[in-house]
């Protein structure tokens, strides 16, 4: 498992920074030609909701379900679909979202962590403490799935506590490597 958590990060590390290329200093899509549906749409309300209330575009739809169906490839490569592979891969899904989002901040010259909070992030609509609630929730309902597989099948929950401590140890050595490669000090952060 170990493995497969530094592949995740990876992941999130170039899914972060292509979507920084993509959309570099306008997050969520501000500025890109994407599809915008009308405001009053059912969906428009929906999606708003499950995403605390940020607006939905093309663009997000497109990415959220690109990743969505990387983290079920392996199901269409061999593996066999079972509820307890679905638990885990969907526990993934979830902190790869948050994990993903974040480094977005860490590795954006226009943003940094300097600028990591409501004040410049206008998308991220709700703060708790220095981070977005949707990160909260993401790293929740992750837990939450793996507990599920860890009471039911008997998987040690321990495994994802472990995974989770990796993944922000990673994010971390990046914070460090970032700060060592431009040059740039802590408090610029």
């Amino acid at each position: 498992m170990i493995i497969t958590t530094i592949f995740v990060f990876i992941l999130a590390l170039v899914l972060a920074e292509l979507e920084i290329q993509i959309e570099g200093k306008n997050g969520w899509a501000k500025d890109l030609p994407t599809w915008k549906p009308d405001h009053d749409k059912w969906y428009v309300g929906m999606f708003s909701k499950m995403m605390n209330q940020k607006e939905i575009t093309g663009y997000h739809l497109s990415m959220f379900s690109f990743v969505f169906l990387i983290f079920h490839a392996h199901f269409f490569f061999g593996v066999d679909w079972t509820w307890l592979g679905e638990l885990v891969a969907l526990s993934y899904y979830f902190i790869f979202v948050a994990l993903w989002d974040f480094l977005w901040f860490v590795l954006n010259p226009h943003y940094a962590l300097k600028k990591f909070d409501g004040k410049h992030i206008w998308w991220h609509k709700k703060w708790v403490g220095y981070l977005p609630v949707e990160y909260y929730v993401g790293v929740a309902i992750s837990g939450i799935l793996y507990g599920i597989a860890s009471y039911i099948y008997g998987v040690p929950f321990i495994v994802w506590v472990v995974n989770l401590a990796l993944l922000i140890g990673l994010t971390l050595i990046t914070i460090l490597i970032y700060l060592l490669f431009t040059g740039s000090k802590a408090r610029d952060l």
